[in-house]
């Protein structure tokens, strides 16, 4: 197997600043899948460059016995050095892009690159890794099924994202929902592709790296490209599709005290936080909606009405 590095220029804006990002592969030079890593697409989150690093490493002990690995580790190396979500001074954010424009803003061209050389390459599966709250749990983000294609590619997508072991929840009842993303613009044109969220965002968070590595080589076993080890690897819910939900949302402002805890499943009606005001006196309850697991909380304290403060899978 042999294992390569490259910088990619990824803008054609030369005569301000050129940038580039790094590539790695890994080609078993024996046919079979094409597979993408993608992460750090949002410069604050960075675990799944730690994700990449760690799955490239065990692949240099176990190589692959079949087709390709590519990876780009470092997506948005701008909001990287600037700690920041966006790409730029607009705050564009470049997994609102997709599929990107030639002759459009800073992040639309940085899209339409990106697009273009995953594409390229033929690959038979894309994983966008990103990280949620720091109070979170990995889990698999699947496009909702109105935007697959055609049954075909919905079912492939959805045997490999179960193959990840963790949870498998489906874009849906959200408050934003994603538009424009990578994920999106590939399932449009027929690719498997689906988003890892890698727990907690703004540092390495080992714990949750390790989740993503370990999700990403169950996810190249089921595709025979690495020696099975042990058992396959088994969804929290087992194989069940659940259904995100941002529900429900502050009705009140003040400090927010939760009562569940990331991965803990949830009954209908169940309360989930508790709203206080500065003297003390409890303002709201918040409930479940429906019975599920909870996937994050709130970063902060203080809340507002109409605020996301709880991220839910919920059973169908």
């Amino acid at each position: 197997m042999r294992v390569s590095k490259r910088l990619i220029d990824i803008t054609a804006i030369r005569d301000i600043v050129q940038r580039r990002i790094p590539m790695v592969s890994a080609d078993s030079k024996v046919p079979g899948p094409v597979v993408w890593i993608t992460a750090c697409i949002h410069g604050d989150e960075v675990g799944g460059t730690g994700v990449v690093h760690d799955v490239f490493s065990s692949l240099r002990k176990a190589p692959l016995r079949r087709g390709v690995v590519h990876a780009f580790p470092l997506v948005n190396s701008m909001g990287f050095e600037n700690v920041s979500r966006f790409i730029n001074s607009d705050r564009e954010d470049l997994n609102r892009c997709f599929p990107g424009n030639l002759r459009g803003s800073m992040g639309e061209q940085i899209a339409h690159r990106l697009l273009e050389i995953i594409l390229k390459t033929g690959p038979d599966l894309v994983v966008d890794i990103h990280n949620d709250w720091v109070r979170s749990v990995p889990y698999v983000l699947v496009e909702p099924a109105a935007d697959f294609p055609s049954p075909e590619v919905q079912q492939r997508t959805l045997r490999l994202a179960r193959a990840s072991g963790l949870f498998l929840v489906e874009d849906s009842d959200v408050l934003h929902p994603l538009h424009n993303t990578l994920a999106g613009a590939l399932v449009a044109t027929a690719i498997p592709a689906f988003t890892v969220e890698a727990g907690g965002a703004f540092a390495i968070v080992e714990q949750s790296v390790a989740a993503g590595r370990d999700a990403l080589l169950s996810i190249l076993r089921e595709l025979e490209m690495i020696d099975p080890a042990g058992e396959a690897a088994s969804a929290p819910n087992g194989s069940g599709l659940l259904q995100y939900t941002n529900r429900p949302l502050c009705t009140t402002s003040g400090l927010i005290r939760f009562a569940v805890e990331p991965g803990q499943q949830v009954a209908a009606n169940q309360p989930l936080a508790r709203v206080y005001s500065a003297f003390g006196s409890c303002e709201e309850t918040l409930r479940a909606t429906a019975p599920g697991f909870v996937l994050g909380l709130e970063d902060h304290a203080r809340v507002l009405p109409g605020r996301e403060v709880i991220a839910i899978a919920q059973q169908p």
